[in-house]
Protein backbone atom coordinates (compact mmCIF):
# COMPACT_ATOMS: atom_id res chain seq x y z
CA UNK A 1 0.00 0.00 0.00
CA UNK A 2 2.81 2.43 0.81
CA UNK A 3 4.47 1.69 -2.59
CA UNK A 4 1.44 2.64 -4.21
CA UNK A 5 1.22 5.75 -2.49
CA UNK A 6 5.23 6.88 -3.07
CA UNK A 7 4.80 6.17 -7.12
CA UNK A 8 1.83 8.90 -7.29
CA UNK A 9 3.73 11.29 -4.54
CA UNK A 10 6.78 11.01 -7.18
CA UNK A 11 5.38 11.39 -10.53
CA UNK A 12 2.91 14.81 -8.94
CA UNK A 13 6.43 15.56 -7.46
CA UNK A 14 8.17 15.51 -11.00
CA UNK A 15 5.30 17.01 -12.79
CA UNK A 16 5.14 20.41 -10.18
CA UNK A 17 9.36 20.48 -10.77
CA UNK A 18 9.00 20.43 -14.35
CA UNK A 19 6.35 22.84 -14.32
CA UNK A 20 7.87 25.47 -12.00
CA UNK A 21 11.30 25.21 -14.48
CA UNK A 22 8.92 25.90 -17.35
CA UNK A 23 7.64 28.90 -15.86
CA UNK A 24 11.37 29.94 -14.81
CA UNK A 25 12.16 29.26 -18.16
CA UNK A 26 9.96 31.51 -19.96
CA UNK A 27 9.21 34.26 -17.63
CA UNK A 28 12.51 34.74 -15.28
CA UNK A 29 15.30 36.20 -15.86
CA UNK A 30 16.90 33.31 -13.82
CA UNK A 31 16.27 30.83 -16.81
CA UNK A 32 15.93 27.15 -15.71
CA UNK A 33 19.06 25.17 -14.97
CA UNK A 34 17.49 22.04 -16.00
CA UNK A 35 15.23 22.80 -19.10
CA UNK A 36 17.83 25.68 -20.38
CA UNK A 37 20.18 23.52 -21.84
CA UNK A 38 17.56 21.22 -23.43
CA UNK A 39 15.58 24.11 -25.03
CA UNK A 40 17.61 27.00 -25.80
CA UNK A 41 18.20 26.32 -29.46
CA UNK A 42 20.24 28.36 -31.85
CA UNK A 43 17.90 29.83 -35.08
CA UNK A 44 21.09 31.45 -36.98
CA UNK A 45 23.64 30.16 -38.99
CA UNK A 46 27.28 30.41 -37.60
CA UNK A 47 28.16 33.51 -39.87
CA UNK A 48 25.57 35.58 -38.19
CA UNK A 49 26.72 35.05 -34.72
CA UNK A 50 30.07 35.66 -35.76
CA UNK A 51 29.28 39.33 -37.32
CA UNK A 52 26.29 39.74 -34.60
CA UNK A 53 29.13 39.11 -31.70
CA UNK A 54 32.02 41.34 -33.67
CA UNK A 55 29.23 43.90 -33.72
CA UNK A 56 28.18 43.89 -30.22
CA UNK A 57 31.94 43.64 -28.58
CA UNK A 58 32.89 46.86 -30.24
CA UNK A 59 29.87 48.77 -28.97
CA UNK A 60 30.62 47.43 -25.59
CA UNK A 61 34.04 49.02 -26.01
CA UNK A 62 32.78 52.17 -27.07
CA UNK A 63 32.32 55.40 -24.64
CA UNK A 64 28.53 55.38 -23.33
CA UNK A 65 26.77 57.81 -20.73
CA UNK A 66 24.54 55.74 -18.73
CA UNK A 67 21.30 56.55 -17.80
CA UNK A 68 18.68 55.39 -14.86
CA UNK A 69 15.11 55.69 -14.25
CA UNK A 70 12.77 53.73 -11.98
CA UNK A 71 10.26 51.77 -13.33
CA UNK A 72 6.37 52.01 -11.98
CA UNK A 73 7.47 48.30 -10.19
CA UNK A 74 9.98 50.12 -8.27
CA UNK A 75 12.85 48.55 -10.35
CA UNK A 76 16.10 50.88 -11.34
CA UNK A 77 16.41 50.38 -15.24
CA UNK A 78 19.75 51.53 -16.85
CA UNK A 79 19.78 53.17 -20.50
CA UNK A 80 23.04 53.83 -22.46
CA UNK A 81 23.81 57.13 -24.53
CA UNK A 82 26.43 56.44 -27.13
CA UNK A 83 27.20 59.56 -28.42
CA UNK A 84 27.52 60.09 -32.52
CA UNK A 85 26.59 62.52 -35.34
CA UNK A 86 22.91 63.59 -33.93
CA UNK A 87 24.55 66.06 -31.52
CA UNK A 88 22.28 65.01 -28.73
CA UNK A 89 18.91 66.49 -30.63
CA UNK A 90 18.82 63.28 -33.36
CA UNK A 91 18.44 59.69 -31.22
CA UNK A 92 17.62 56.36 -32.32
CA UNK A 93 16.27 54.74 -29.48
CA UNK A 94 16.81 51.10 -29.94
CA UNK A 95 14.54 48.48 -27.88
CA UNK A 96 16.28 45.09 -27.85
CA UNK A 97 13.76 41.86 -27.48
CA UNK A 98 13.46 38.34 -25.37
CA UNK A 99 16.40 37.34 -23.34
CA UNK A 100 18.98 39.62 -25.09
CA UNK A 101 20.65 42.67 -24.04
CA UNK A 102 21.20 46.57 -25.50
CA UNK A 103 24.67 45.54 -26.99
CA UNK A 104 23.74 42.39 -28.38
CA UNK A 105 20.96 44.20 -30.74
CA UNK A 106 22.13 47.71 -31.49
CA UNK A 107 25.55 46.98 -32.44
CA UNK A 108 24.55 46.05 -35.76
CA UNK A 109 22.92 49.45 -36.25
CA UNK A 110 25.52 51.82 -34.47
CA UNK A 111 27.34 52.41 -37.66
CA UNK A 112 24.10 52.89 -40.37
CA UNK A 113 22.88 55.79 -37.68
CA UNK A 114 25.85 57.36 -37.50
CA UNK A 115 25.46 57.90 -40.94
CA UNK A 116 22.41 58.42 -41.15
CA UNK A 117 22.93 61.39 -38.80
CA UNK A 118 21.64 60.25 -34.88
CA UNK A 119 23.17 59.13 -31.84
CA UNK A 120 22.02 55.93 -30.03
CA UNK A 121 20.67 55.38 -27.16
CA UNK A 122 19.63 52.07 -26.30
CA UNK A 123 18.17 50.12 -22.95
CA UNK A 124 19.06 46.62 -20.77
CA UNK A 125 14.86 46.01 -20.76
CA UNK A 126 13.40 44.69 -17.25
CA UNK A 127 15.01 41.49 -15.66
CA UNK A 128 17.65 41.69 -18.59
CA UNK A 129 21.21 42.82 -18.54
CA UNK A 130 22.07 45.52 -16.13
CA UNK A 131 18.71 46.54 -15.15
CA UNK A 132 16.59 45.58 -12.21
CA UNK A 133 13.43 42.88 -12.38
CA UNK A 134 12.57 39.36 -11.95
CA UNK A 135 9.82 39.16 -14.34
CA UNK A 136 9.72 39.46 -18.19
CA UNK A 137 6.85 41.21 -19.03
CA UNK A 138 6.01 40.34 -22.86
CA UNK A 139 5.47 43.51 -23.88
CA UNK A 140 2.71 44.83 -21.02
CA UNK A 141 6.29 45.76 -18.65
CA UNK A 142 7.98 46.94 -21.19
CA UNK A 143 6.09 49.17 -23.02
CA UNK A 144 5.33 51.54 -19.77
CA UNK A 145 9.55 51.36 -19.22
CA UNK A 146 10.03 52.38 -23.02
CA UNK A 147 7.30 55.72 -22.42
CA UNK A 148 9.23 56.37 -19.49
CA UNK A 149 12.07 56.38 -20.97
CA UNK A 150 10.91 59.01 -23.66
CA UNK A 151 10.19 61.35 -20.84
CA UNK A 152 13.80 60.89 -19.19
CA UNK A 153 15.36 61.57 -23.18
CA UNK A 154 13.36 64.98 -23.13
CA UNK A 155 14.61 65.77 -19.56
CA UNK A 156 18.00 65.11 -20.48
CA UNK A 157 18.51 66.28 -24.10
CA UNK A 158 15.33 68.71 -24.31
CA UNK A 159 11.81 69.21 -25.73
CA UNK A 160 13.42 69.74 -29.15
CA UNK A 161 14.88 66.06 -29.18
CA UNK A 162 13.84 64.16 -31.94
CA UNK A 163 13.48 60.75 -31.70
CA UNK A 164 13.21 56.94 -34.28
CA UNK A 165 12.06 54.76 -31.54
CA UNK A 166 13.42 51.14 -32.80
CA UNK A 167 12.28 47.88 -31.71
CA UNK A 168 13.36 44.12 -31.94
CA UNK A 169 10.67 40.94 -31.22
CA UNK A 170 9.53 41.68 -28.21
CA UNK A 171 10.89 45.19 -28.53
CA UNK A 172 9.17 45.79 -31.80
CA UNK A 173 6.33 44.23 -29.70
CA UNK A 174 7.14 47.02 -27.05
CA UNK A 175 7.22 49.85 -29.30
CA UNK A 176 3.82 49.02 -30.79
CA UNK A 177 2.31 48.71 -27.97
CA UNK A 178 3.75 52.23 -26.58
CA UNK A 179 2.75 53.65 -29.89
CA UNK A 180 -0.23 55.56 -29.03
CA UNK A 181 1.31 57.23 -26.13
CA UNK A 182 4.41 58.22 -27.61
CA UNK A 183 5.25 62.16 -26.92
CA UNK A 184 5.54 63.83 -30.44
CA UNK A 185 9.32 63.87 -29.98
CA UNK A 186 8.86 60.54 -31.19
CA UNK A 187 8.88 60.80 -34.81
CA UNK A 188 8.45 57.60 -36.49
CA UNK A 189 8.58 53.85 -35.20
CA UNK A 190 10.28 50.75 -36.44
CA UNK A 191 9.09 47.63 -35.93
CA UNK A 192 11.47 44.67 -36.55
CA UNK A 193 10.21 41.24 -36.47
CA UNK A 194 7.78 42.06 -33.50
CA UNK A 195 4.61 39.72 -32.62
CA UNK A 196 0.88 40.68 -32.50
CA UNK A 197 0.58 39.35 -29.56
CA UNK A 198 2.34 37.34 -26.75
CA UNK A 199 -0.43 34.36 -26.58
CA UNK A 200 -0.37 33.01 -29.24
CA UNK A 201 3.70 32.87 -29.36
CA UNK A 202 3.44 30.95 -25.92
CA UNK A 203 0.32 28.66 -26.86
CA UNK A 204 2.59 27.58 -29.89
CA UNK A 205 5.65 26.86 -27.25
CA UNK A 206 3.93 26.06 -24.27
CA UNK A 207 1.42 23.63 -25.71
CA UNK A 208 -1.36 22.22 -23.40
CA UNK A 209 0.24 23.57 -20.27
CA UNK A 210 -0.44 27.18 -21.50
CA UNK A 211 -3.46 28.18 -19.75
CA UNK A 212 -1.77 26.74 -16.25
CA UNK A 213 1.34 28.72 -16.74
CA UNK A 214 -1.15 31.86 -17.45
CA UNK A 215 -2.74 31.53 -14.57
CA UNK A 216 0.53 31.17 -12.76
CA UNK A 217 1.57 34.38 -14.01
CA UNK A 218 -1.02 36.33 -13.57
CA UNK A 219 -0.95 35.70 -9.43
CA UNK A 220 3.24 35.78 -9.78
CA UNK A 221 4.13 38.46 -12.23
CA UNK A 222 0.63 39.83 -11.74
CA UNK A 223 -0.21 40.62 -15.51
CA UNK A 224 -2.32 38.67 -18.09
CA UNK A 225 -0.71 37.35 -21.12
CA UNK A 226 -4.27 38.78 -22.88
CA UNK A 227 -2.56 42.13 -22.12
CA UNK A 228 0.24 41.55 -24.68
CA UNK A 229 -2.09 42.03 -27.69
CA UNK A 230 -0.88 45.27 -29.45
CA UNK A 231 -3.47 45.34 -31.95
CA UNK A 232 -5.89 47.03 -30.33
CA UNK A 233 -3.27 50.35 -29.15
CA UNK A 234 -1.95 50.46 -32.95
CA UNK A 235 -5.84 50.98 -34.05
CA UNK A 236 -5.08 54.12 -31.92
CA UNK A 237 -1.58 55.27 -33.23
CA UNK A 238 -1.15 57.64 -35.84
CA UNK A 239 3.16 57.95 -35.23
CA UNK A 240 4.00 56.55 -39.28
CA UNK A 241 5.70 53.50 -38.59
CA UNK A 242 8.07 51.32 -40.74
CA UNK A 243 7.16 47.45 -40.50
CA UNK A 244 10.27 45.14 -41.01
CA UNK A 245 10.09 41.87 -40.75
CA UNK A 246 12.73 38.50 -42.43
CA UNK A 247 9.92 36.36 -44.39
CA UNK A 248 11.43 33.25 -43.19
CA UNK A 249 11.33 34.24 -39.63
CA UNK A 250 10.58 30.71 -37.14
CA UNK A 251 10.41 32.22 -33.81
CA UNK A 252 7.74 35.12 -34.95
CA UNK A 253 6.21 34.15 -38.23
CA UNK A 254 6.01 35.89 -41.24
CA UNK A 255 2.23 36.12 -40.60
CA UNK A 256 2.79 38.90 -38.00
CA UNK A 257 4.39 41.40 -40.01
CA UNK A 258 1.57 41.44 -42.61
CA UNK A 259 -1.15 41.75 -40.59
CA UNK A 260 0.40 44.27 -38.11
CA UNK A 261 1.28 46.21 -41.61
CA UNK A 262 -2.01 45.22 -43.30
CA UNK A 263 -4.02 46.55 -39.70
CA UNK A 264 -2.17 49.79 -39.58
CA UNK A 265 -4.06 52.95 -40.76
CA UNK A 266 -1.71 55.48 -40.17
CA UNK A 267 1.63 56.60 -42.95
CA UNK A 268 3.55 53.73 -42.69
CA UNK A 269 6.30 51.68 -45.04
CA UNK A 270 7.39 48.23 -45.37
CA UNK A 271 10.16 46.14 -45.48
CA UNK A 272 10.06 42.40 -46.00
CA UNK A 273 13.49 40.39 -46.57
CA UNK A 274 13.20 37.58 -48.74
CA UNK A 275 15.43 34.75 -47.14
CA UNK A 276 15.76 36.60 -43.62
CA UNK A 277 15.36 34.77 -39.99
CA UNK A 278 13.92 36.30 -37.25
CA UNK A 279 15.81 39.73 -36.98
CA UNK A 280 18.03 39.50 -39.46
CA UNK A 281 16.57 41.82 -42.05
CA UNK A 282 19.91 44.07 -41.52
CA UNK A 283 22.24 41.16 -41.89
CA UNK A 284 20.85 40.02 -44.91
CA UNK A 285 19.64 43.03 -46.69
CA UNK A 286 21.75 46.01 -44.79
CA UNK A 287 21.61 48.04 -48.15
CA UNK A 288 17.88 47.76 -48.30
CA UNK A 289 17.41 48.61 -44.71
CA UNK A 290 19.55 51.37 -44.28
CA UNK A 291 17.80 53.42 -47.74
CA UNK A 292 14.29 52.52 -45.78
CA UNK A 293 15.69 54.62 -42.69
CA UNK A 294 16.83 57.14 -44.38
CA UNK A 295 13.80 57.68 -46.86
CA UNK A 296 11.54 57.89 -43.12
CA UNK A 297 14.22 60.21 -41.87
CA UNK A 298 14.02 62.35 -44.82
CA UNK A 299 10.30 62.40 -44.71
CA UNK A 300 9.70 62.66 -40.77
CA UNK A 301 12.87 64.44 -39.17
CA UNK A 302 12.25 67.99 -39.56
CA UNK A 303 15.27 69.65 -42.13
CA UNK A 304 16.18 72.38 -39.52
CA UNK A 305 17.60 69.58 -37.04
CA UNK A 306 20.72 68.56 -39.43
Amino acid sequence: MKARCVIPAALFGAAALFVEELYRFTFCRESSPILGPILDKKGHEEAYYLVRDAASDALRNMPCERLHIRSSRGEMLTGFYYPGSGKGKRIAFLVHGYRSEHAETAGLYVDCYERLGFDLFCLDQTAHGESEGRFIGFDVFEADDCLRWIDELRRHFGEDVQIILHGFSMGGATVLKAAPEVSPQVKFIVDDCGYADAEKQLKSSLGPLYPLLRAINRVVAGYDLADTDVRPGLLKARVPILFVHGMQDPTVPFENGKQLYALYQGAKDRLFVENARHVESMYRAPADYENMLAAFIRTYIEPSSF
